[in-house]
């Protein structure tokens, strides 16, 4: 099934099916939902992604299901541990450059109540869509949702799956589970639908077999990017058929790369969308060579590290399942830095980035990507707990801290988990607290910020590298202070809400 093909009828048959009562309720529960998301702005009670789309869903519980049924050309999901929101931002910018109208959940609110509020944002007073002839839905779905998403998608065009990592032990618990719940919702997908898939990543590859739905995989090739020895933060899965131990003949980062299974024989399937070369050296910007089965492109993405090059290449792979025009890939490289996503703040004559990391393998790539020129960085780097949301931080001691030493000379620890990080260090042999060694610790986010920013040479950048609280607290000192925009200002200023 096409992206750009053929014009889908759910549309009209969607509104066709809404009597005048249904109707009428979908028009005040869509009135409720942005008179909440205005309100809740104006007083400056957070961003309004969520608390909207859930006032919505209880005037009508079916108002999601039926607004995305109104997009004429159906959506693509993006899900999986790490990257779902860069890739759709990437694909967005493909789907723009190809003529399409991409309607993107942009501030991240990834759940069915997020999405709801990204409908609600997007439709008129009378409950439904303005008429958009070229309008698809691109939506980032959080992993854990995936099955309650789904139930809302009467045609998804495709399912893009990035990877799958440990990651909110808490909720999601080992990443077998986030399998299964994964392939247990596919199981309701139209036959149509394609997956676009994770070669390198064998949980992933080889998610739901039973399934006949059109597979299009995506994968790295680039020789040069190999690992010598195994990843330390690998969690070394087992065969996803038979149980068995796999081997590698090329490890990329944790357990991505050519794997194979002596027992049974499952290996890594060829890819039809392959990263043939990379130039992942700079802190600032990536330089991909990518292959498709019809087209070979150049890109360079304003984004570092090999994470981000894995993004891509899923966007591409979306964009080439999509039958999008090949030559709307180079789009890709005017993608914007997301909020968290490496997004950059001028203060003080400083370029401050600003990079959510929330479990080991996100931390140590991020880490990884910044320092990849081995040439030492002024940091803060943050660590918290936050019940309900990231009460574990156990995680800590699996990030490859060890091979990074010595390349964060002075840093600045923060968060209410700070002090743990610190003893975190020091057994990966950086120095202790004080003293000669220059790292300082400071629990609350906005003096360390202050601290770090200070410590910072005339002129030279300062990345904060944490999870969320420390992140937003840096963030709201840094929109009371004038320097960065409230999120929701932002995305409307993109052209992508409406009132």
């Amino acid at each position: 099934m096409s992206c750009s093909g053929e014009l889908m009828t759910v549309s009209s048959a969607s509104r066709a099916q809404l009597g005048l009562g249904a109707s009428a309720r979908r028009a005040v529960a869509v009135s409720a939902g942005k008179a909440t998301r205005r309100g809740a702005r104006r007083l400056g009670k957070g961003d309004g992604t969520t608390v909207p789309g859930m006032v919505t869903l209880a005037f009508d519980p079916g108002a999601l299901a039926g607004l995305l049924a109104e997009i004429p050309r159906g959506a693509v999901l993006v899900t999986g541990s790490n990257g779902k929101g860069t890739t759709c931002r990437m694909l967005a910018q493909v789907m723009r450059a190809s003529g399409l109208h991409p309607v993107v959940n942009a501030e991240g609110a990834n759940q069915r109540a997020g999405l709801a509020t990204t409908m609600v944002a997007r439709a008129a007073l009378t409950g439904h869509l303005p008429p958009d002839s070229l309008a698809i839905g691109l939506f980032e779905v959080d992993e854990g949702s995936f099955p309650e998403v789904l139930r809302q998608v009467s045609q998804p065009r495709a399912v893009v799956f990035t990877n799958i990592f440990r990651d909110q032990l808490d909720r999601y618990l080992e990443p077998a589970y986030i399998k299964a719940l994964l392939e247990q919702a596919m199981q309701s997908l139209p036959p149509d639908t394609a997956l676009v898939l994770n070669a390198d990543d064998p949980r992933v590859a080889f998610v739901a077999p039973e399934a006949n739905n059109p597979r299009l995989y995506f994968g790295v090739e680039d020789p040069g990017l190999c690992r010598a020895e195994a990843d330390p933060t690998s969690d070394f899965p087992r065969c996803p058929r038979c149980g068995g131990e796999l081997t590698y003949s090329r490890v990329y980062y944790a357990h991505l790369g050519h794997w194979a299974c002596r027992g049974c024989g499952l290996a890594r399937p060829q890819p039809q969308v392959r990263l043939t070369k990379a130039d992942l050296t700079g802190a600032y910007s990536t330089r991909l060579l990518v292959a498709t089965p019809t087209a070979e492109a150049t890109l360079e993405i304003p984004l570092p590290g090999l994470y981000n090059a894995y993004n891509a290449l899923a966007a591409v792979a979306a964009a080439s399942q999509c039958q999008l025009p090949e030559g709307s890939l180079t789009s890709i490289e005017q993608t914007t830095t997301a909020f968290f996503r490496m997004e950059k703040v001028r203060v003080t004559g400083h370029d401050v980035y600003l990079a959510l990391a929330k479990n080991a393998n996100g931390y140590t790539e991020v880490l990884r990507a910044v320092l990849g020129d081995r040439q030492p960085k002024q940091m803060l780097l943050g660590l918290n707990d936050y019940p309900g949301k990231q009460p574990d931080t156990s995680w800590i001691w699996d990030v490859d801290f060890a091979s990074l030493t010595g390349l964060i000379p002075a840093p600045v620890i923060s968060g209410n988990r700070a002090a743990d990080l610190a003893v975190r260090l020091k057994y990966a042999g950086w120095a202790g607290a004080g003293g000669d060694s220059g790292l300082a610790i400071e629990p609350d986010p906005v003096r360390a910020f202050q601290t770090a920013l200070a410590r910072a040479p005339a002129g030279q950048p300062l990345w904060v590298v944490s999870t969320s609280v420390v992140l937003w607290e840096v963030r709201r000192w840094l929109t009371d202070h004038g320097y960065v925009h409230q999120l929701w200002r932002e995305q409307t200023g993109a052209g992508t809400w409406q009132a």
